[in-house]
């Protein structure tokens, strides 16, 4: 996918490294292409192109054979349906925000629980989800984190990097708002010798 462009996931994966260095906490990363279920846009779009079609079919010049009247709006429909479902900036603008953030969140929860990130000793599990399709990333924190950093404090700390990920920056481009998260990291939680490694140090594609 686009967004792991430029050994992106070679860099994540690092970056997780580098996290994990300096703080308790341990850092998961999954990137999703899609989260959303966008069935909506190709048969809107294709209907109406189809609808289009078969008027310009009825009212245009010159005049057609009526086989045409059958197979020209399917195949158009069809065609423009497809392009449709193949892109993400007609998914975002033509779906309500409160739908994909809906779909976002129910993702990373899901993806905060099978990937173990709730299960570490210390309960200080992080888990970075990205939705490409969606240009959402959610932060979610386990409750040895959320004790040790206000919230106001976290807020602030992933501004940056859902902001990036929500301009359409790509996993290459991450580092610095993922280093900066991992030294509020360390600031509240900093690593101790008796630290291990509980979660793998891979990004989840």
């Amino acid at each position: 996918m686009s967004f792991l462009r430029d050994d992106g996931k070679a860099i994540l994966a690092r970056e997780i490294v580098a996290f994990e260095a300096t703080t308790a906490a341990e850092l998961v990363i999954v990137v999703e292409p899609r989260v959303g279920h966008y069935l909506h846009i190709p048969l809107v779009f294709g209907s109406l192109t189809a609808i289009g079609a078969l008027a310009f079919l009825l009212y245009g010049e010159p005049t057609f054979s009526l086989h045409w009247f059958l197979v020209d709006p399917i195949v158009v429909g069809l065609v423009v349906g497809y392009l449709g479902s193949r892109w993400p900036a007609l998914e975002r603008t033509f779906t309500p925000t409160t739908l994909r953030e809906r779909w976002v969140l129910r993702a990373a929860r899901a993806a905060f629980t099978a990937r173990g990130v709730a299960d570490t000793r210390g309960r200080t599990g992080v888990l970075l989800h990205v939705a490409v399709a969606e240009r959402r990333a959610t932060v979610l924190a386990d409750l040895g984190v959320r004790r040790a950093i206000t919230d106001a404090a976290w807020a602030q700390g992933c501004a940056p990097l859902l902001a990036a990920v929500a301009r359409g920056a790509a996993a290459s481009t991450l580092a610095p708002y993922i280093a900066a998260l991992g030294s509020l990291c360390g600031e509240h939680l900093p690593r101790q010798e008796r630290d291990e490694n509980e979660l793998a140090d891979e990004v989840d594609t």
